[in-house]
C-alpha cells in the first residue's frame, strides 16, 4: 500500500508544441546523437521525427501497426510493428524484419525500450483483450535471438530500470499498478514481481508511458487522466503533476532537448478535444532532467 500523503503536490501545466493529431500517439524517445524526438502514430500507422529546432515533424508510413520505436547504435531505428520487430533506415527508407517473438495472433506489439546493456524488451498486447490474458514480455538480445520474460500480460506498457540497474518497473495497464521487479542485469533476467505503486481507488485513469529521471523518479503517462505523474518508488509519493490541457488521453513522456530538461508528451485523439493526438512539452528550470536513452546494439 502507499504512504498516505498529507502535503500540497506541485501542479504545472503542458503547452502545445505540435498540431499533429494523431490518432493515438504513442512511443516518445529522445535521440541525444540527432537531437530529434521520435513517436509514432499507432492507430495512423506511422513514424515520426519531430525537429525542435525547426518545429518539423517528419512523417513515415508503415505497413502495420507499430507499438513503440527505439534507437539502433547504427544509426536507424527499431520499429516494433505488428508483423515484426524491424529495423528502419529514414535516410534510404529501407525496412528489414529482424525478429518477430510474438506467435499470438491476435496480439500486437506496444511500449518497448532499450535496457542499459542495448537489449530491446517489448511487450505485446491483446486486440481481443482476452481472458486469460495471452500477452507477453520479451527481450530481443542484441544478436536479434528473443526469449520470452513472462506472460499473462493484458496491456504491457511502460517500463524503466533503475538508475543502479538492479531493478525492473512495469506497467501492465488494467491492473492499476507499477510493478516493482529484481533485475539481473548480466543475464537479462527479472524475478521477486511486487507492486510499488497502486493507482487503484485514484482518479488518475490508467497508467500507460513511463519514464525515469536523473534522480531516479518515476514519471507516468495517465491515458484518460489527463496528465503525467512524477513519483518517488522508495517512498511511493506523489511528488508533481503535469497536466495536459484540454485532453483526456495521454499515452506517453521522455525528456527531450540539449540539456534533458524538456518533458515531451504524447496523446491520443478524443472526439470533443481538438488538441488530443497533439504533442506537448513542459520544460523545467529547477533542476529536473532526464537521462540518456539506451540503443540498441545489435
Amino acid at each position: 500500500m502507499e504512504a498516505s500523503q498529507n502535503f500540497e503536490v506541485e501542479n504545472v501545466r503542458a503547452t502545445l508544441v505540435y498540431p499533429q493529431h494523431a490518432v493515438l500517439g504513442e512511443g516518445s524517445i529522445w535521440s541525444d546523437t540527432d537531437q530529434v524526438l521520435y513517436w509514432i502514430d499507432i492507430e495512423g500507422k506511422k513514424l515520426f521525427i519531430y525537429n525542435p529546432k525547426t518545429n518539423h515533424n517528419q512523417e513515415f508510413g508503415l505497413s502495420d501497426l507499430p507499438g513503440t520505436v527505439v534507437q539502433r547504435t547504427n544509426g536507424e531505428v527499431l520499429i516494433a510493428i505488428r508483423n515484426g520487430i524491424t529495423s528502419f533506415n529514414p535516410h534510404t527508407k529501407e525496412f528489414k524484419v529482424m525478429a518477430h517473438p510474438n506467435k499470438v495472433a491476435n496480439n500486437r506489439y506496444n511500449d518497448g525500450k532499450c535496457d542499459p546493456q542495448g537489449r530491446f524488451w517489448v511487450s505485446t498486447m491483446s486486440l481481443e483483450q482476452d481472458n486469460p490474458p495471452k500477452a507477453s514480455l520479451f527481450r530481443i538480445n542484441r544478436d536479434f535471438h528473443s526469449e520470452k520474460i513472462f506472460d499473462g500480460v493484458r496491456i504491457g506498457n511502460g517500463l524503466v530500470w533503475s538508475l543502479d540497474q538492479k531493478k525492473f518497473y512495469y506497467i501492465d495497464t488494467p491492473t492499476l499498478n507499477i510493478d516493482e521487479m529484481d533485475f539481473n542485469a548480466a543475464q537479462g533476467t527479472v524475478s521477486n514481481r511486487r507492486h510499488c505503486i497502486s493507482f487503484e481507488n485514484r482518479d488518475f485513469g490508467f497508467p500507460d508511458g513511463m519514464t525515469i529521471d536523473s534522480e531516479g523518479k518515476l514519471w507516468i503517462a495517465h491515458w484518460e487522466g489527463g496528465r503525467v505523474t512524477r513519483w518517488c518508488p522508495i517512498t511511493k509519493k506523489l511528488l508533481l503533476t503535469v497536466t495536459v490541457p484540454n485532453v483526456s488521453r495521454v499515452t506517453s513522456c521522455a525528456f527531450g532537448d540539449s540539456d534533458l530538461q524538456s518533458l515531451y508528451i504524447t496523446t491520443a485523439r478524443r472526439d470533443g478535444e481538438p488538441d488530443s493526438g497533439s504533442l506537448f512539452k513542459y520544460r523545467f528550470t529547477n533542476g529536473i532532467k532526464g537521462n540518456v536513452a539506451f540503443k540498441f546494439q545489435g
